[in-house]
């Protein structure tokens, strides 16, 4: 189980370590006697390579599901900070008339990066907009879904085109509204609050 606290974005730091910092959720997992560990992730900010070394607690060694508490920009199992991926779905999803190859070139240019894939968009926005379905139901959304509430990719084209993904993109503006890249200008913690409030109305990462 994951527990998000606030953090504020990544800095630029000597030595590339990150920690996050809770004392009082720390607090909180020792008194009630769970066992303090640490789990590190690997992300890339820019160029540089940054280790994050997080808190992880469990009830005893043979615990099945530890409480890790992660930073908001954290996206565990991923490459990039949070911005990057919800940066990419608002970028395409504003500009219907581009491509995800666009996007991810876009995407790259603005960050710094060496790499960020237009599958990687691809996937990123497929995990948003099929966990804004399972949480607030589909019923509103245009996307096309199975009865899990899923994005169903046999409904479209092998390779995505601007109208076989036109359901997803209008699911995602919905929701992401432009808000955190206003007249040029990039508004992260922007980014930051809608994960966070998503977190605390449904227990779950937004991605």
């Amino acid at each position: 189980m994951y527990i998000l606290t606030q953090t504020g974005p990544l800095e630029k730091r000597e030595d590339n370590i990150y920690r996050v910092q809770d004392a009082a959720l720390e607090k909180k997992y020792t008194e009630a006697g769970y066992l303090q560990r640490e789990r590190t992730y690997k992300i890339m900010r820019g160029h540089s390579e940054y280790i994050i070394h997080c808190y992880e607690f469990r009830h005893s060694e043979d615990e099945s599901e530890p409480v890790v508490i992660i930073p908001e920009f954290l996206v565990p199992g991923r490459p990039y900070p949070l911005e990057v991926y919800l940066y990419a779905i608002d970028l395409y999803s504003s500009n219907p008339e581009k491509g995800q190859r666009w996007t991810a070139a876009e995407t790259r240019k603005h960050f710094g990066l060496k790499t960020f894939a237009h599958t990687t968009l691809g996937r990123a926005l497929k995990s948003l907009v099929n966990g804004l379905n399972k949480i607030i139901g589909s019923e509103t959304a245009e996307a096309q879904t199975d009865s899990s509430g899923s994005v169903d990719d046999s409904k479209q084209s092998l390779f995505p085109t601007a109208a076989s993904t036109a359901a997803v993109r209008k699911r995602s503006a919905w929701f992401l509204g432009g808000v955190a890249n206003q007249d040029g200008q990039l508004n992260i913690d922007a980014y930051y609050e809608i994960a966070r409030k998503w977190f605390e109305a449904h227990g779950r990462l937004l991605l």
